[in-house]
């Protein structure tokens, strides 16, 4: 028997190593975008390693170059900004004078560069004096090197500059490539239009006049640009058949840079920028086109392309991830942990046999990034290698978590598993003390139960009211509010403690909701047996209050006081002034708009207090999947809040009119019905000139 036993043990074992399997690996298929955030992290973290290593390394500098290698600036990139000096000493650039552009064209052209990338677009012709844009065209065509970028507006649809400037350079769309974390990453290095045409981007176009070679010499693969060097074939990985993924493996701004001032001012030593690779472009601070870098913040477009052009003449672009080879790494490694090593190790070796596996994936991605320029995801592996590692322990540890686990729920028949929940991570939460947190309080009650109870024994009051109250808390458990006590019919409930909720606003109103709809079924229900149709209000307030353990050393509750507990309280009674269901705080009201829909009934002077509190009627969830219902709510918020805009400019006729038409449509707006009435007292006897619509609660 004890050899049978032990068989169903491991067979068990087995099949849940099974389902974890394939768990797994659905989980990072249907995950990858989170995998690729989590990749990106990583690879971001080794490249800035490198960056500060270098930069800041005070060892031997031969060790911190063969662990991190990092190539020294291009001496062959020129970036000319227009930068604040350029847009304040030359008048008329701010406002595109093209001329300006011709003349500094001209100026650089005589320094003979090799290729001018003129990283700004020059959209459509002058409406009035069109010599600017024949100038500039003219200086474009007289260069015969530039290359003018186009604007990309989608992924097959480009727009090209003015027609002139067009024909006389070699105009191509620029399209860096955001990635899921909102950082640039990759650029396109050609454009396919609506036609199928391939043409080179603005990046792919420039390399291409930088080494003088034909079109004919490119030609796009799979992965891949190869480009015909003299008879050499020169491979560029590219992703998705397109996009180049750039190396930051220098600070953007590690190249040599000059003022457009002093380009157009012809104040610069022509030398310098003979055979030269020169781009222009906008990096001032009225430029609103930014671009954020994964290690540098938001950065400008001209050093985006003179990293993109370093790390295609210096052959330093990065290949793109496998995503096959990660998928296959990470189910292979899960498979091996599962299947092998779980079975025949103790869990404390499996630990550490994890712990190593898991530190040589992050090396390798440290090594391949750094040293062979080549991205290796790792993260899939990791997460799924941790996620056997928790497997393992849990395991070991159920039969030992067994004994508590019945104990915790036992001690749930008492209190709501939230407070269990937040005792058993923080013991010392028992202490009798309290903290001041912002929380959203609820309170129900039924309407007249008192006196509806006097005509039922006491068998069918507690038969009747435990039915009711039985379903209001399970709709209170079920979006996380803790039950803080029942006072005979009435409920109080706490939404965002212990357990911290930030929509607890939200939560509270969508459990009035449902109270209410709940509340209903039962009515019908209980018509059907013959039982009284009972109707509950509801009062709910945000704030902050203190929420904690109160009481004596020997027995104490977990409950909130405070002023705003109080208000939540008046609210509950209010519904009887505007014959409402839901009444709220402006501050709930508020908190809660995103998901809501409530309508502002007026303002209240609460009975016991001071200060007058602007009252809300919360109406329906805004995507309730019931439309007519939700289309009625919307009708009552547009009438009531309308009429009562005309009562604010002490428009009465035409708040009774409003007013009136709505009633008609919807009897059964009872606040609509209470406002209406208390117009009409106005149209007889109109409020004096400096009355305030201010509703006053008299009693408690």
């Amino acid at each position: 028997m004890a050899i049978r036993v032990e068989k169903n043990r491991f067979g068990r074992v087995a099949a849940d190593s099974l389902i974890l399997f394939c768990v797994g690996l659905v989980f990072v298929i249907f995950f990858s975008g989170f995998f690729a955030r989590l990749d990106n992290w990583l690879h971001d973290s080794w490249l800035d390693l490198r960056l500060r290593l270098n930069v800041r390394s005070s060892g031997p500098a031969g060790l911190t170059n063969a662990l991190f290698p990092l190539d020294g600036p291009s001496r062959e990139i020129v970036v000319v900004v227009i930068d604040d000096r350029s847009i304040l000493g030359i008048p008329g650039l701010f406002q595109g004078d093209r001329q300006i552009f011709a003349q500094a064209i001209r100026n650089l052209s005589a320094c003979q560069p090799k290729v001018i990338a003129v990283d700004v677009f020059f959209a459509s012709s002058s409406t009035e004096d069109r010599r600017p844009d024949l100038e500039l065209a003219k200086a474009v065509a007289d260069a015969g090197n530039v290359v003018l970028k186009a604007y990309r507006r989608d992924d097959r649809r480009m727009t090209l500059p003015y027609p002139e400037l067009s024909r006389s350079g070699t105009p191509a769309p620029s399209y860096f490539r955001t990635h899921r974390d909102e950082s640039i990453r990759s650029v396109s290095m050609k454009f396919t239009s609506e036609a199928g045409k391939v043409t080179p981007s603005f990046q792919t176009e420039v390399y291409r006049r930088f080494y003088d070679l034909k079109p004919s010499d490119f030609e796009f693969s799979e992965n891949g640009l190869i480009a015909n060097h003299s008879g050499q074939a020169v491979k560029i990985p590219l992703s998705n058949g397109e996009y180049l993924w750039l190396n930051y493996d220098n600070p953007t701004r590690a190249y040599q840079t000059m003022s457009f001032y002093d380009l157009y001012n012809n104040s610069f030593r022509p030398e310098g920028l003979k055979d030269k690779l020169v781009i222009i472009g906008y990096a001032n601070s009225m430029t609103e086109e930014k671009f954020f870098t994964p290690l540098g913040g938001n950065d400008y477009s001209p050093y985006l392309n003179a990293l993109v052009f370093r790390n295609l003449l210096n052959r330093s672009a990065l290949k793109p991830p496998d995503r096959a080879i990660t998928f296959a790494i990470a189910a292979g490694l899960l498979a091996l942990f599962l299947f092998v090593i779980f079975r025949y190790l103790h869990p404390f070796a499996f630990g550490i046999v994890s712990v190593i596996t898991i530190i040589l994936l992050i090396s390798l991605s440290l090594v391949s990034l750094t040293l062979y320029r080549a991205v290796f995801d790792v993260t899939p592996a990791v997460s799924l290698l941790l996620i056997a590692l928790l497997y393992t322990i849990g395991k070991k540890y159920y039969f030992e978590l067994a004994e508590k686990l019945r104990i915790k729920h036992a001690f749930q028949h008492y209190v709501t598993a939230s407070v269990v929940n937040e005792i058993l991570k923080n013991p010392e939460k028992l202490n009798l003390h309290g903290e001041e947190r912002n929380l959203t309080i609820f309170f129900s009650d039924i309407e007249g139960f008192t006196t509806l109870s006097e005509g039922m024994s006491p068998l069918d009051v507690v038969s009747l009211l435990n039915e009711y109250l039985s379903e209001m808390t399970e709709i209170i458990f079920k979006y996380d509010g803790l039950l803080d006590k029942y006072e005979g019919d009435a409920i109080m409930a706490v939404f965002g403690a212990p357990v911290d909720q930030k929509d607890h606003a939200i939560r509270s109103c969508r459990c009035a909701l449902e109270n209410q709809k709940a509340l209903a079924r039962l009515r019908e229900k209980w018509k059907k047996e013959g039982r009284p149709e009972i109707k509950a209000r509801i009062g709910i307030n945000t704030g902050i209050v203190v929420v904690g353990n109160m009481g004596s050393t020997m027995r104490f509750d977990y409950t909130v006081i405070g002023d705003n507990v109080n208000l939540a309280a008046r609210l509950e009674t209010a519904n009887k002034l505007f014959q409402s269901e839901i009444l709220v705080s402006d501050t709930t009201a508020e908190l809660a708009e995103s998901a809501i829909l409530s309508r502002r009934l007026g303002k209240l002077k609460v009975a016991g207090k001071d200060k007058h509190v602007d009252v809300y009627e919360v109406l329906a969830e805004s995507a309730d999947p019931d439309k007519e219902f939700l289309e009625k709510a919307k009708a009552y918020k547009s009438a009531y809040e309308a009429s009562q805009t005309a009562l604010d400019r002490r428009d009465f006729a035409e708040a009774e009119r409003l007013l009136s038409a709505h009633l008609k449509k919807y009897p059964a707006d009872n606040p609509a019905r209470i406002l209406h009435n208390r117009i009409k007292g106005f149209l007889i006897v109109p409020p004096p000139p400096d009355w305030e619509n201010i509703i006053t609660q008299d009693s408690k």
